[in-house]
Formats: structure tokens, C-alpha cells, sequence
């Protein structure tokens, strides 16, 4: 089986922990990271080797190649890169808060 080749969207304090805990499942690759600092994505992307970095969701989300996204970023971004995520058909999983409201979720 190969791997689950994914994008991680944001580079934030817990991001850290969830690139650690993807390392744990066999055959999840994380392949590039986005946040919209791009000096924090190049930051993560040194410590945990991701090859892509990306300040845009759109061009990742146009030019990689992937099975499913993880978005660390705070609640409100979450409906924005998830509807995005949706358009390129791709699964995602999001953190909590899902939303900041419930009509957004």
C-alpha cells in the first residue's frame, strides 16, 4: 500500500504536536504545510522534513497531489480551507473548535 500523502494547513503552536502524532501512524506522509506566515511553514517544514511550503491554500491545494488535508489553524479559517479542500474533492479532518458557530459547521 503506498502512502496517504497529505497537506497540513497552518503552522501554529499545536501544529507541532499533530505532525508528531501523524509520524506515528504507518503510511500517513505529511508532503507540505501552509500558513499564511510563510516564515512559520518554513519554520515547521525544516523540523519535521515536509518538501512544500505554501503561504496560499489555493496553490497547494491546486499543485499537490493528495489524499486528505489537516487543518491546525484557529476555528475561523477552518470553514474557508475546508470548503476549499471540498471543491478538489479531498477528505479533511479539522481541529476543534470545528467552527466558530454552528451555523458554520
Amino acid at each position: 500500500m503506498s502512502d496517504l500523502r497529505f497537506a497540513a494547513f497552518g503552522a501554529g503552536f499545536w501544529t507541532k504536536y499533530q505532525l508528531h502524532g501523524w509520524r506515528e501512524i504507518a503510511g500517513a506522509k505529511c508532503v507540505a504545510i501552509c500558513d499564511r506566515t510563510l516564515g512559520k511553514a518554513l519554520a515547521c517544514a525544516q523540523q519535521f522534513p515536509i518538501p512544500a511550503v505554501y503561504s496560499d491554500v489555493e496553490a497547494l491545494l491546486g499543485k499537490e497531489e493528495l489524499d486528505f488535508v489537516d487543518i491546525v489553524t484557529g476555528p475561523e479559517a477552518h470553514e474557508q480551507i475546508a470548503l476549499m479542500a471540498l471543491k478538489y474533492k479531498l477528505p479533511v479532518i479539522c481541529q476543534k473548535p470545528l467552527a466558530p458557530s454552528l451555523a458554520a459547521a
